[in-house]
């Protein structure tokens, strides 16, 4: 087994292992829940795969525990975050699966799954926090399994119930409740895997892109902070090859400032109002853990643009994402050309290029707020 100091070494070089989401460790822990409640032999069922967001992609993990009773069953895999500093690292992720009376497969949470208590955040007021993506994958690893297990489409009904014993304790170490989210963490993960967050490696890596796009021969980047924006910066610029789009997550002044040494003669910043309002302030490095999203000076850029009532709710937004929604539903667009032009200037600032554009995307439907050229 791999000693502390074998880890370190290996990280130091750039050798990162990467983990897997808590929506992918719920997934597994309810497709054996559903084998076990079906009828599969529990000693039979020792590891569990399951599909990946991801194209072709799957995940196998161990199973940590796994029971069954007359009415329902349930498993418990532990979450390996690879060399990801995750507060969830080592927890008990599990799902209770149970017989249903209405047709489909319900999402439930249980036990140390926090719930949502404030808007803006993607999801109802009551519900809790487990995040679209996960959501398809819980469903689909039981209806895979059930399936296996000779039910029909039309007979599958299933409560399932996702559970993280610990989950209460470990979320006093993040922001949840600050962001709304009461009595546990989130169900979450868009690629079902963690990829391990590593400040020199992300570097070299975000180098290493802008380098092979310069020798390619293109003139212009598109930086994004995430898969999100990357996909929907690609449907605005179809014209430009996959090689000009780089995935530069937080370190977006370190990027600017190395694509103008590398004579990239147009750099485009392309992301949501989070991130981008956090350059607009000034941040050159924007991970949630450095750098929170300030609606004060959200609130400040709208000021001259609405009136003294609209900015308490504007102000009252628990996230940027909800600032978006009240904005937007008051026609105050102009807010988001501002924050993108703030945003430019400061980019403007970090790298001494000139020839800097900034987009922000839409949360909500996947359009253009603003686009400062």
């Amino acid at each position: 087994m791999e000693d502390r100091r074998e880890r370190s070494e290996r990280i130091k070089k750039g050798e990162l292992r990467y983990g897997w989401t808590t929506g992918t460790c719920a997934s597994v822990s309810a497709k054996a829940a559903t084998y076990a409640l079906l009828g599969k032999n529990i000693s039979e069922i020792k590891k569990v795969e399951v599909s990946l967001p991801i194209k072709d992609q799957k995940a196998c993990l161990e199973i940590f525990r796994i029971d069954k009773s007359n009415f329902e069953a349930f498993a418990l895999t532990i979450k390996d975050a690879g060399d990801d500093p995750d507060v969830t690292h080592g927890a008990q992720i599990g799902a209770r699966v149970r017989f249903a009376k209405e047709k489909g497969v319900k999402i439930l949470g249980g036990e140390g799954v926090g719930r949502v208590t404030k808007s803006g955040l993607g999801l109802e007021i009551g519900e809790p926090d487990i995040t679209h993506v996960p959501r398809k994958m819980i469903k689909s690893a039981v209806v895979s399994a059930a399936l296996e297990m000779g039910l029909k489409e039309d007979e599958i009904s299933f409560e399932v119930e996702i559970f993280v014993p610990d989950g209460r304790e470990r979320a006093k170490k993040t922001m949840l409740e600050r962001l709304g989210v009461i009595g546990g963490i989130g169900i979450l993960g868009t690629l079902g895997i963690v990829v391990p967050y590593s400040t020199g490696a992300w570097k070299a890596s975000i180098g290493q892109q802008i380098s092979v796009a310069k020798e390619s021969g293109v003139d212009t980047i598109v930086c994004t902070t995430g898969r999100q924006s990357e996909e929907l910066a690609k449907k605005l610029f179809p014209e430009l090859p996959d090689v000009a789009f780089i995935d530069v997550g937080d370190f977006i002044g370190f990027t600017v400032r190395f694509a103008s040494q590398k004579k990239i003669q147009r750099i485009i910043l392309a992301g949501f109002i989070g991130k981008i309002s956090k350059i607009a302030r000034g941040e050159e490095y924007t991970h949630a853990k450095k750098s929170s999203v300030d609606i004060d000076f959200l609130v400040e850029v709208a000021k001259e643009y609405t009136t003294p009532e609209i900015l308490e709710l504007l102000y009252n937004a628990n996230t940027a994402r909800e600032f978006a929604q009240i904005a937007k539903s008051f026609g105050l667009i102009e807010i988001f050309r501002k924050v993108a032009l703030l945003a430019k200037r400061k980019l403007k600032e970090f790298s001494g290029n000139n020839n800097i554009e900034v987009v922000i995307f839409d949360l909500e439907d996947g359009g253009v707020l603003a686009y400062e050229k």
